[in-house]
């Protein structure tokens, strides 16, 4: 695949005879349509396509999540999904072909500067999960008003959860999980975002949950 510069009729886009045109990030690029091939495939390349096909499952919903918890981070060209995408592959999914699973707390949400809540920890009452946290604060990279984004995925219905306004001085917040979520299990993931939003902390895994 090769960029171009825009000729004397603009850029190209789409599909003519093997050469396919195409614009990502404002940069065109050109690239050739693949060759088929008849070989079936290896043991290794199957694994690697399972491993691919798990991403998108538990990280696409929160797209817009994830480019939020990764903008902290010079990624160059690569958006704050594809980052997550990254450590997903390569930490959180364990096991070997075809026994894969996932590892929960290895999957990373956000990584950037600013303070984390300390000591923050994810309970359950009845069906009330509740976070609690300490208020350190200092004038570099923990504020007041810092806020914090809350996630959380529903694995038996593998649905995600998505809760903010909450800010550093808190100290608490309560989520009461809807009647029809009985028996089903929660993971929860958290992190800091600066009252701008233009810088994150590392994001924290809280556990799972397993509702009454």
């Amino acid at each position: 695949m090769g960029s171009y510069s825009k000729g004397a009729n603009g850029t190209f886009s789409g599909k003519v005879g093997s050469v396919i045109g195409s614009s990502w990030r404002s940069i065109d690029y050109l690239k050739s349509l693949p060759k088929k091939s008849g070989k079936e495939a290896t043991t290794e390349q199957v694994a690697q396509r399972t491993k691919f096909a798990m991403a998108p499952v538990y990280l696409r919903p929160i797209k817009d999540i994830l480019n939020i918890g990764f903008s902290d981070k010079n990624l160059n060209k690569t958006t704050g999904y594809n980052a997550a995408v990254k450590i997903f592959l390569t930490q959180a999914i364990q096991g070997d072909y075809p026994d894969y699973r996932v590892d929960f707390s290895k999957i990373v949400m956000s990584k950037g500067s600013l303070s984390v809540f300390h000591a923050l920890a994810a309970t359950l009452t009845g069906n009330d999960l509740v976070l609690t946290w300490s208020s350190i604060l200092n004038r570099y990279n923990a504020f007041t008003d810092d806020s914090l984004m809350v996630v959380v995925l529903n694995a038996t219905k593998m649905m995600y959860l998505i809760y903010e306004n909450i800010t550093r001085a808190d100290l608490t917040y309560t989520i009461n999980m809807a009647a029809d979520f009985t028996g089903d299990v929660l993971h929860t993931w958290a992190f800091a975002i600066k009252r701008e939003g233009d810088i994150v902390g590392n994001s924290q895994y809280l556990g799972s949950v397993t509702l009454p």
